[in-house]
């Protein structure tokens, strides 16, 4: 499977991984061991040791945590993946004795590696996300969700918000995100924005029971900033009709896919909101976003991947309505500069 490598992706919320201990995860058909090394700091590994393929995963962190230790003839790598101790014969360490490592920066509570070549890494197209991880505890909900599907079926899923009229009916859809009208922002090459807006609908009923007053009319809002290759920032809200956004219900949530190989995505979600900020409603709160997730979104997603099966999207050619147009984009631009990135490793091969 090809995927965009000079790119960020999401390798995990990023207290998976506390000093001390490995976090095996395979990103993008790659196995990887993950640690911190002494400085804090984080490195991936290849999963694999280069003498008889051991997963390094199974060892275990030394030396203070600046080298990790193959558990089957005890050599040890650095975070760089260089062999910096062979406890046979006289300790000569072999030149090809060195595990393959990429990039990963830690930023607003998650972990981001660079598929690409580390020497290349940009962290300026690293997402700026603090505005949801940095919010109270008490309205924040947030979960990781394996799921058996392409990763872009994830995208299609958050950039054509209708499916929550008919897929959360009764408690996130309301009928009005159907009615309205998708409009498309264009934010460069990476990035783009689809939001739908309505106004006169009563608000769906996860919203209209926190609104100051209930079962009124209301302006609705739902607008999902994609960036490439497959994260996403969601606000959805609702306010009492002709009254400002800050009046009513509002929430920030973030929708992070990583492919894991064909057909399987590593899925974080994080949602956050500026209502029933306190221990007892997040508690009330959490269930019914859980729900959402692992028992509405996520079955429909892994049917859709198994009637798919290997064919690829488009070769299906799927009917497109008019709600797809943010879906759409989004693919287009994925391919675009999939096509462009294998474009220009040709012409330098």
């Amino acid at each position: 499977m090809t995927y965009l490598r000079r790119a960020w992706y999401v390798a995990g919320f990023a207290d998976e991984l506390p000093p001390g201990q490995l976090l095996a995860r395979t990103l993008l058909d790659e196995p990887l061991v993950l640690f911190r090394r002494a400085d804090g700091g984080v490195a991936a590994l290849l999963d694999r040791c280069p003498h008889r393929f051991v997963p390094l995963s199974a060892g275990t962190l030394c030396d203070g945590g600046a080298a990790l230790q193959c558990p089957y003839h005890g050599l040890r790598f650095d975070g760089s993946g260089a062999c910096v101790h062979n406890p046979h014969g006289n300790g000569a360490i072999p030149k090809a004795a060195v595990v393959s490592s990429r990039r990963v920066v830690e930023r607003d509570g998650l972990l981001w590696l660079w598929a690409g070549d580390a020497a290349r890494a940009d962290e300026a197209l690293i997402p700026d996300f603090a505005a949801v991880t940095s919010a109270p505890e008490h309205a924040t909900i947030r979960g990781y969700l394996p799921t058996a599907c392409d990763y872009r079926l994830l995208a299609d899923n958050i950039m054509d918000l209708t499916h929550a009229d008919y897929l959360h009916a009764g408690s996130l859809g309301s009928g009005a995100i159907t009615r309205a009208r998708a409009q498309l922002t264009d934010l460069g090459e990476r990035s783009m924005r689809v939001a739908w807006l309505s106004s006169g609908d009563q608000a769906p009923p996860a919203f209209d029971e926190h609104l100051r007053l209930r079962g009124q009319a209301t302006d609705q809002w739902t607008e999902v900033t994609w960036t490439a290759p497959c994260a996403m920032l969601l606000r959805v809200g609702a306010a009492l009709q002709g009254e400002q956004r800050e009046r009513g219900v509002d929430t920030a949530n973030l929708h992070l896919a990583t492919p894991e190989a064909a057909g399987r995505t590593h899925y974080w979600y994080w949602s956050t909101r500026n209502f029933a900020v306190n221990p007892h409603a997040n508690a009330a709160i959490r269930p019914i976003v859980e729900f959402a997730f692992s028992q509405q979104d996520k079955p429909r997603l892994e049917a859709q991947q198994r009637r798919i099966g290997d064919a690829e999207f488009w070769s299906l050619r799927p009917v497109l309505l008019a709600s797809d147009a943010g879906a759409v984009r989004a693919r287009r631009k994925l391919d675009a500069l999939i096509a462009a990135e294998q474009g220009s490793q040709e012409e330098t091969a």
